[in-house]
């Protein structure tokens, strides 16, 4: 039966599509994103393979010819068969030659680059206070069996997980060629070291605190957390020079370093870094190898049947040429004249947000003011970038006629890619560079670029359209830029300045103010009751100031239009978050996703609105109620 829009909107709205919409059995879930997803998969999958079929068609474009070198290797099924094992013995025999921690870090550059599920993580990122430069991050390893912190806590369903995940790695350990007797050892150890790593984890939320993952440190207190293993000969070595400082992620796992790479754990650990490097070279080899190793996500997430052949290619070639293929999708299928019409709307927002931060009557003049200068130095890049990094240009595909296979290519773009950003050490990189292909269905801010993307793929249907009314389009991809733009201005976001620093621009009332209204934020979502569970509100906190923001200024900015039409507006709103998820996909998303579910999401966010109460006349007697006094209004 069809809800009352004044007991759920999103469900009334979207009633007619909930009823019939079915979720695809390689999918997890169905709603906007995936559908126009689908028809951006369909229409670059027959690019693809008329490319394929076709090598004269191939545009002149030196990515698209590499593209289709390393697509038809992953389609040649045949040839993956044949060489099955053979490509990675080799690389994960090295794993089993250790015998001890200390040995492990006594190895060289070459193994602590090329390996997974190490002791801790190097990666190299911006220096939050002075983003400048690039500077070391270190962290614990990111493998573990279940996705989260969280999902360890319900023992029934962890449970589940991990027997699931103990018989997709014996059967893949026996097709390897590990006895039985073998390969339940090496389940057994892998699973005791996880249980016992996991307590060492950050949670979801922690990890959703952005800014308090950055903890700058000197050389000599990072030397302290071990007084067993020299951690600066191994980063020293992978940065070929002496690093003076750097961001520590995870203090509580470092405090703990040497208590957890004791050699009384050593042999639990090595079966558990085994396992997870041949889990991520799983993919690189046959068919039937990769969907032996799809088993345990099909668990985690509910999803009926692992994608086709040809569906996988494209994603396995994605995985590394999608850039390349954003900027031929975006140069040949985006038109100019919705690029235009998209960024009148991005400054009309910009102007509203402007006029908004003037007239509010919460924070003091001095903080306004700042505020107002990090909003126009904000950047809008629309469509597509300028230009893509550089090493795209060496990814030059080794085919299996010359000798090669998936895995050493995979292996050499990994080095390439790596050897790029550890070339940026105390540099900065070009902001013209973006995080996202424009064959994308999504869109960013960089807090610490200070700008926003509009991938060429979002800018379609039912987000945006030229051939419908400008309050429709204001509902869907205006409330999305709004969105973008009230990240600068959310929990994380409003601790950085104009310039993408980490700097306190802010009275101290004032941010305690602003800690106030989060706080009800969090309030307003914490706790809603969904199918498969409740609604974490501070994990959710970020994305809902950005929704709350987004939406109060994609309505007044729709006002501004000729064909203003407010109920338009509300019903766009509700239509581009629709969606269903399978039980496995809902519960991950509640455990890890910063955003809140999407029916919670349309719904409160429209029952916090003053106008959205006043249009339809809604009460205290109706579920699409919130009491004027318990509305959030922060930007």
């Amino acid at each position: 039966m069809k809800p009352s829009l004044k007991e759920n909107y999103f469900e009334h709205i979207n009633h007619e599509w909930l009823k019939e919409a079915k979720i695809p059995e390689d999918r997890s879930s169905i709603g906007s994103f995936v559908e126009m997803d689908i028809k951006l998969e369909k229409l670059l999958k027959e690019t693809i393979n008329n490319w394929y079929k076709n090598p004269k068609s191939l545009p002149e474009d030196k990515f698209m010819h590499e593209y289709i070198k390393f697509y038809s290797m992953v389609i040649d099924n045949d040839k993956r068969e044949e060489l099955g094992w053979s490509p990675v013995r080799n690389f994960l025999s090295k794993i089993e030659e250790i015998s001890s921690f200390k040995q492990l870090f006594e190895l060289d550059r070459d193994f602590w680059m090329n390996y997974s599920d190490l002791p801790f993580d190097i990666d190299i990122f911006e220096d939050f206070i002075d983003n400048s430069k690039k500077i070391l991050w270190i962290s614990n390893s990111t493998s573990s069996i279940l996705p989260a912190k969280e999902t360890y806590a319900d023992e029934k369903e962890s449970n589940r997980l991990i027997e699931a995940w103990k018989k997709m790695v014996f059967d893949l350990l026996i097709d390897y060629g590990k006895t039985k007797d073998e390969a339940s050892d090496l389940v057994s150890k892998a699973v005791e070291y996880d249980l016992f790593y996991k307590d060492f984890l950050l949670s979801s939320v922690e990890q959703a605190n952005f800014v308090s993952l950055y903890n700058l440190q000197k050389r000599e207190n990072i030397s302290k957390f071990s007084s067993k293993y020299n951690l600066f000969k191994i980063v020293d070595s992978i940065f070929k020079q002496e690093v003076q400082e750097g961001s520590v992620v995870n203090i509580n796992f470092f405090n703990n370093f040497d208590n957890i790479f004791d050699e009384s754990r050593f042999e639990s650990f090595k079966a558990h870094m085994f396992i997870f490097n041949l889990l991520s070279v799983s993919s690189h080899l046959s068919e039937k190898i990769r969907l032996k190793a799809n088993e345990f996500k099909k668990a985690l997430y509910s999803i009926d049947k692992s994608r086709s052949l040809e569906d996988f290619a494209f994603d396995k070639t994605n995985s590394y040429f999608g850039m390349p293929l954003g900027m031929y999708y975006a140069r040949t299928f985006f038109g100019e004249e919705a690029k235009k019409d998209v960024e009148h709307m991005v400054w009309s927002m910009i102007d509203i947000y402007k006029k908004r931060l003037e007239a509010n009557t919460w924070l003091s003049k001095e903080t306004i003011k700042k505020a107002i200068q990090k909003l126009s130095k904000m950047e809008i890049m629309v469509g597509y970038p300028e230009i893509i990094r550089p090493y795209y240009s060496e990814f030059k595909v080794k085919t299996y006629e010359e000798g090669g296979n998936i895995f050493e290519n995979v292996k050499k773009f990994s080095k390439i890619m790596g050897e790029y950003k550890l070339s940026l050490y105390l540099k900065s990189e070009d902001k013209r560079y973006w995080s996202m292909s424009p064959a994308t269905i999504n869109a960013y801010y960089s807090p610490l670029k200070n700008h926003i993307v509009f991938p060429a793929a979002i800018l379609s249907w039912p987000f945006y359209s030229l051939d419908r009314s400008s309050s429709a389009n204001y509902g869907g991809i205006g409330a999305v830029i709004a969105h973008e733009i009230s990240h600068g201005f959310d929990n994380n976001g409003s601790q950085f300045d104009e310039k993408g620093s980490l700097n306190n621009w802010w009275t101290d009332q004032d941010r305690e103010e602003f800690k106030s209204r989060t706080k009800a934020a969090i309030e307003l979502f914490d706790g809603r009751e969904t199918k498969y569970g409740k609604v974490n509100g501070t994990l959710t906190v970020s994305e809902n100031i950005a929704d709350l923001g987004g939406f109060a200024c994609a309505l007044e900015s729709a006002a501004l239009e000729k064909d203003y039409s407010i109920e338009e507006f509300f019903k766009s709103w509700a239509t581009i978050w629709r969606s269903i998820y399978k039980e496995g996909a809902a519960k991950r998303r509640l455990e890890t996703d910063v955003h809140s579910p999407a029916e919670i999401r349309a719904n409160v966010i429209l029952a916090n609105s003053e106008e959205f109460a006043k249009f339809y006349d809604i009460n205290e007697n109706n579920k699409m109620y919130v009491a004027p006094e318990k509305r959030v209004k922060i930007w």
